[in-house]
């Protein structure tokens, strides 16, 4: 009789951490979040470090849009709530202190809808990325919406880029975080690898004895990594970088030519840039489930006891 209690059991167990893992996979497919436009936002006091210059990702403030920064799995839906006496705009933007890029027509995802007081207006994300956007009657007013992969996608963990002059394909491999829409997105403090091919884009062979130089500039154009003259052998080369501040970097690769001794060949040489976001990481639906488990094993393992 205890034996087949146990068995009976341990099958429910098992059967309750299936429904689990796969509810966790369908929430977080489809989920809805909300964001608050907090009374007040409408004075610019409610983000005291704004400029109209300089490194966006240090001017989010909760007291504008509250979450500032909120992460989402690919699929859901986020909400836009003004509680404000004021009414506000969540429009796009790829920079929020560059007007050229501000989404104010709704062409690109979402434009200029007044929300009135006391409103709302909701939009889905359905592809991974990094969606900034602000107020654009009150521009102070900076947030951003992160779209992770949602659970059970691979996180793709590669770039390819051409030189401006499209004389040579550079891959660029990195040991975390993961890509989109041309932008690597990182969770600090982390070191990563990048891993880094040369080839020739009508061959798609690697290029050898590529002379370069790789560089990362902040968001205020101060270099915070410089590898320069560096060589490589068989068109391949790695590089470890420390990444422990939030922001926006930019990773420059200039291929100064092919050659073991200057004056290089320039045949194959140019510029290329990718972008890099690096902000936290917070899990939050995970941990919870998880923990429900837990308690599911504590609460068999004392049954367990009364058995015996």
């Amino acid at each position: 009789m205890r034996r087949s209690a146990l068995v009976l059991i341990s099958a429910l167990a098992f059967a309750t951490i299936a429904v689990a893992l796969q509810g966790i996979n369908a929430q977080a497919q489809k989920q809805q979040f909300t964001v608050e436009i907090p009374v007040g936002a409408q004075n610019q006091t409610c983000n005291p470090s704004y400029q109209p210059t300089g490194d966006w990702t240090k001017m989010l403030s909760d007291k504008c849009y509250n979450p500032s920064t909120i992460k989402v799995p690919a699929g859901s839906t986020v909400t836009w709530v003004n509680k404000d006496t004021a009414s506000h705009t969540v429009t796009y933007t790829k920079n929020p202190l560059d007007a050229s890029t501000w989404d104010l027509d709704g062409k690109v995802l979402f434009g200029m809808k007044l929300i009135m007081p006391n409103e709302s207006v909701s939009w889905e994300f359905k592809e991974q990325g990094e969606y900034p956007y602000f107020c654009a009657v009150h521009p102070w007013m900076i947030g951003r919406v992160i779209v992770e992969a949602a659970v059970g996608e691979e996180m793709p963990r590669m770039i390819k880029l051409l030189t401006d002059n499209g004389s040579v394909n550079v891959e660029v491999m990195f040991s975390a975080g993961n890509a989109n829409n041309g932008t690597i997105t990182i969770d600090p403090p982390q070191k990563v690898r990048f891993d880094i091919k040369f080839t020739d884009p009508a061959t798609n062979k690697a290029i050898q004895h590529v002379n370069y130089n790789f560089k990362i500039v902040d968001a205020n154009g101060n270099v915070v990594f410089n590898k320069q003259d560096a060589h490589t052998h068989e068109g391949t080369d790695s590089i470890d970088v420390e990444f422990n501040n939030t922001g926006s970097y930019s990773i420059n690769i200039q291929i100064l030519g092919t050659g073991i001794n200057q004056p290089f060949d320039t045949r194959y040489s140019g510029n290329t840039n990718v972008s890099v976001s690096v902000v936290p990481e917070f899990p939050v639906g995970i941990l919870s489930t998880l923990a429900g488990l837990a308690g599911l094993a504590v609460a068999m393992s004392r049954f367990k006891g009364r058995l015996n």
